[in-house]
């Protein structure tokens, strides 16, 4: 059996996976320490795992400022890797994701194998299918922006990222570190193995990009530690209480702030006489009679309890609603959430994205995807193999065979 070492940065939607791959490794025999921000601590007491709080505190982040500096290398970028690299040194493989930017070079100075892993795909893109990028989304949607060429939006994503990534090139610079491709891209790439963990059903080739990449399947994780006692009967008597609900969860950085992201799709339940779900635990709407508002609980509870979720299209959220066969309407916000939205529309099952953020535009966006039987056909067919797909034992697998 191995030490390994796993080190990821982020939200529930970037760790989760990894979370799930670690405690895949952990029940096969391996000493697995997991490495992550404090509010991690949690969900890792929940499965078992060793955690060591690297980071800071997982406070909210508030501002377009705060929330584009959470992906980027923070500050204490050596003090980080100061901490790490001990770990490093007697691991016999570190595995990270697109933030572990300090244990991605504590594994290169302590020349052990590096085994890269992503939920989104907008991390390892592809040439061949050119993903929506950050603020760059609304020129590659624009006519005119259509015309330019894909690869215009890429080199100006790159160059973007790469001027943002200067503080972890100079670092690289102190220790002596060669230089190994963009630092956000390729020089976080694994020669050995790279994951991906979505549905094949949503990228069902990867001929390109970083290789070798493995497309795991989505890796399933239910936090249990966040689930509120007591809430899912209330919920249930609600639902069962007329015809099946319209869920509404903010994701990404709209958690923060919930109500720019629900108010428009309630008022749009409203114009469409649909009751309403809506998970917040802060600037919740008044109380009504066709409307229930909770905290989170666990989508697997949740969502098989609505006629559809409306979302911001985390890739997580997106799994899930697939997973349960109910129909989605996307309104994406920010970082890979467009990029999300475009892989899960073109997958032809049940998703939809609105075309306006006001009411009237989401109302007829509903009512459309509600009313698309062949669209929830497909969903319903697919769900069982989503269902079915365990990432986390694929990634093990693939981790077991090609590192050890």
């Amino acid at each position: 059996m191995a030490r390994i070492l796993v080190t990821a940065k982020g939200g529930f939607g970037d760790v989760f996976p990894v979370l799930a791959i670690a405690h895949c490794l952990m029940t096969r025999g391996h000493e697995v320490c997991f490495a992550a921000e404090p509010h991690h601590a949690e969900v890792c007491a929940m499965l078992g795992l060793r955690h060591v709080p690297v980071g800071g505190d997982g406070a909210a982040l508030r501002g377009w400022r705060t929330r584009f500096g959470a992906v980027l290398p923070p500050p204490d970028l050596a003090a980080e890797l100061a901490q790490l690299l001990p770990l490093a040194e007697r691991a016999e493989l570190v595995l990270g994701n697109q933030l572990a930017y300090a244990g991605s070079l504590a594994r290169e100075l302590a020349g052990v194998p590096w085994v890269f892993c992503v939920a989104s795909p907008l991390a390892m893109p592809a040439r061949q299918d050119p993903p929506f990028w950050p603020v760059l989304h609304r020129l590659q949607r624009h006519p005119l922006g259509r015309a330019l060429p894909a690869g215009t939006y890429t080199g100006l994503a790159r160059a973007g990222a790469h001027l943002a990534m200067a503080p972890l090139v100079r670092l690289r610079q102190r220790l002596g570190l060669p230089a190994r491709g963009h630092p956000r891209f390729e020089g976080l790439y694994s020669s050995r193995l790279n994951l991906l963990t979505v549905s094949p059903a949503l990228l069902p080739s990867r001929s390109d990009g970083p290789f070798p990449t493995l497309v795991t399947g989505f890796c399933w994780l239910e936090p249990e530690f966040l689930q509120q006692e007591g809430a899912l009967g209330p919920l249930q008597a609600f639902a069962a209480g007329g015809a099946p609900p319209v869920i509404i969860v903010p994701g990404g950085s709209l958690r923060n702030h919930p109500a720019r992201f629900f108010e428009a799709p309630l008022a749009a339940c409203r114009l469409l006489g649909r009751r309403a779900v809506v998970v917040t635990a802060r600037e919740a709407p008044p109380p009504a009679p066709d409307l229930y508002v909770t905290g989170y609980m666990p989508y697997a509870q949740l969502f098989a309890l609505g006629a559809a979720v409306v979302h911001s299209g985390g890739i997580g959220t997106i799994g899930w609603t697939m997973r349960l066969g109910v129909p989605s309407l996307l309104l994406p916000s920010d970082w890979d959430q467009h990029d999300n939205a475009r892989l899960a529309v073109r997958a032809r099952a049940g998703i939809m994205s609105a075309q306006g953020r006001n009411a009237p535009a989401i109302a007829l966006a509903l009512a459309q995807l509600l009313a698309d039987a062949p669209a929830q056909a497909r969903l319903r067919a697919l769900a069982p193999r989503i269902a079915a797909e365990n990432g986390a034992a694929a990634a093990a697998d693939a981790i077991e065979l090609d590192i050890f």
